[in-house]
């Protein structure tokens, strides 16, 4: 057996949502052993503090037990002591997301960074993985899937994984259910998809389409990176959406709607979504999982890491994720527009946009993006969605300045080159110094504008040089009156209010339940109908409750003041913006 930090983990306690895990230390600190759980998963920035999960935690030396104290919220101590320490502990899995870990008797799914204790001191040291079959007559379907290195491992992937250090550890979630697993190869390495949920779609079209999608990165980047193979973890729920990448697989949650059905010619909306979630994941493998910011290297897990850079790994991400699925042939030109269409007008329609920079928005990831509240759409913005809409007007810039010598591809397979395959972190804005020493072109003004200012982009000009209509028309009426309601059938509950709108001025609030309009009884349904039938200034009486107490507000029907865009290819293009146009969409 390999000298190594060893895991087992026994899947006996399932109708419980416990894994029961072991961990055996066998050079422990002789002054007392710190073991302890991460307070967050890579890729995913928020303090979670997994150690409030551990149930129950005990320590043994040859079967005498062990002193163990708690030092911190996710930190424990073991006493002073001679020989291999086991620790045994259960951790409760109730979490169906994606960087979550779930466990019943149907099917057991988990992130590394919610079971596996760290060792402080021995961080780098080998650790195995034995994944102990169920005894319960509703497991004797099941199989293992992980990307993990194998060592002793059966046919249906019970057994023995290794992993040369604990942020590899952690970078390898497992799927342990009666799952669907179907394989295709890209770039000489085999790849699976693991479908785990009651699913009937059409999932060989899935595979195929996946399979276009990953082709397509892997031209992007000239390579793909070194691995035994890679996983496509996918949890399909009856609600439930996300994804968090890893170093050679990646976990994604979808609703059933999302799968292709059986005899559909053309693709849903939500179809194309999902591929735009599985070419987002297989992006992140070259960019953020290789090429990261420099304090994400060997970052610590039991508090915030800081970077202005996250527009860098997630905005670009975002914007190539669906231009490679028209590189790749699974969307056309028109459904690629709609996609930037949508993301700009969401852009338009957050106020936040006036109040958070690119920059700050990727800093305050923290305590910002990943806890949203009634007022986020007022104060912050993404840095997925601007940041995709930068990295669009940069490559537009540089396809135009280049004549269409370079694009924002050539900065990405530079920077893929001199950080992703060296292992070097991506300092702080170097970003844009890369961008200079590929195109020699200066894009401070750019940069200093779009990442550190609130000024508004630049977009109908940008549009222009491929050829591409930028129209401003009406906000439907909703989002003109100034309120975002929760998509609920039994009653319509305002989401958020827009800063500086009628319905702000008129003093509706978040969470206020609108019961009627002008004496007429409205829901999710009717409520734009019943108003769009006013014209300007006419009053509207707003009956709400509030706290259960019943209210009547006066708004004035606003006039238009938040114009929103629509996209549209140009009927007549010159002979540049073809061009562009071509280089852009790769057609």
């Amino acid at each position: 057996m390999i000298e190594a930090i060893a895991y087992k983990i026994f899947l006996d306690k399932v109708t419980k949502h416990l894994l029961r895990v072991e961990c055996t230390i066998q050079h422990p600190d002789e002054n007392g052993q710190i073991i302890s759980l991460p307070a967050w998963v890579p890729g995913s920035y928020m303090i979670r503090d997994f150690g409030k999960h551990v149930v129950s935690i005990r320590a043994h030396v040859n079967d005498i037990p062990l002193a163990l104290s708690k030092i911190a919220k996710n930190t424990w101590q073991c006493a002073p002591c001679n020989g291999p320490i086991v620790v045994e502990y259960e951790v409760y899995c109730f979490d169906l997301a994606a960087r979550g870990a779930y466990v019943d008797h149907t099917r057991v799914f988990f992130d590394g960074c919610r079971v596996f204790l760290v060792v402080e001191g021995e961080e780098e040291q080998t650790r195995s993985v034995e994944i102990i079959r169920s005894e319960h007559a509703e497991a004797a379907g099941w199989g293992c899937a992980t990307s993990m290195t194998r060592y002793a491992v059966s046919d249906d992937g019970f057994g023995i994984y290794i992993a040369n250090n604990h942020l590899e550890l952690i970078d390898h979630p497992f799927e342990i259910s009666a799952f669907k697993r179907l394989e295709f190869v890209v770039a000489s390495v085999p790849h699976l998809l693991i479908v785990a949920g009651v699913v009937y779609a059409d999932l060989q079209r899935l595979v195929d389409d996946v399979t276009k999608i990953c082709q397509s990165h892997v031209d992007f980047f000239g390579e793909l990176p070194k691995m035994d193979r890679y996983v496509f973890i996918l949890s399909v729920l009856s609600k439930g959406w996300g994804g968090i990448e890893h170093r050679a697989s990646s976990s994604l949650v979808c609703t059933r709607s999302c799968l292709p059905r059986y005899g559909d010619a053309d693709s849903s909306d939500d179809y194309k979504a999902l591929l735009g979630l599985f070419s987002h994941e297989y992006f992140h493998l070259w960019n953020v999982k290789r090429i990261k910011p420099e304090v994400f290297t060997n970052p610590n897990l039991q508090s915030e890491v800081y970077t202005r850079q996250l527009w860098v790994f997630e905005g670009i991400t975002a914007y190539f994720d669906s231009l490679n699925l028209v590189h790749a042939g699974v969307i056309s030109p028109q459904d690629y527009l709609n996609i930037i269409q949508n993301d700009i007008n969401q852009l338009l329609q957050t106020p936040g946009a006036r109040v958070q920079t690119l920059e700050e928005s990727s800093f305050d990831a923290w305590i910002k993006y990943y806890q949203p509240d009634e007022n986020s759409v007022n104060s912050s913005i993404s840095y997925y969605i601007k940041g995709s809409i930068v990295a669009l007007l940069l490559d537009l810039a540089i396809i135009k300045n280049s004549r269409r010598k370079q694009s924002l591809a050539d900065i990405m397979q530079v920077l893929w080159q001199q950080y992703g395959k060296t292992g070097l972190g991506l300092p702080e804005n170097y970003f844009e110094h890369v961008t200079f020493e590929v195109t020699g072109e200066d894009y401070s003004e750019f940069f200093e504008v779009s990442l550190r200012t609130t000024s508004p982009l630049e977009l109908a000009e940008q549009f222009r040089i491929v050829g591409v209509e930028y129209r401003a028309k009406n906000a439907a009426v909703l989002d003109n009156l100034g309120i975002k309601i929760n998509q609920d059938p039994n009653k319509l509950t305002i989401r958020s209010v827009i800063a500086d709108s009628a319905a702000e001025r008129a003093g509706l609030a978040a969470n206020d339940q609108i019961i009627a309009v002008n004496s007429f009884a409205v829901n999710c349904n009717t409520l734009e109908t019943v108003i769009s039938g006013y014209q300007i200034n006419d009053p509207l009486r707003v009956h709400i409750f509030r706290n259960d107490v019943l209210m009547e507000l006066l708004i004035l029907n606003p006039e238009i003041q938040r114009p929103i865009c629509e996209l549209a290819f140009s009927a007549n293009l010159d002979e540049s913006q073809q061009l562009n146009l071509q280089k852009w969409l790769g057609a």
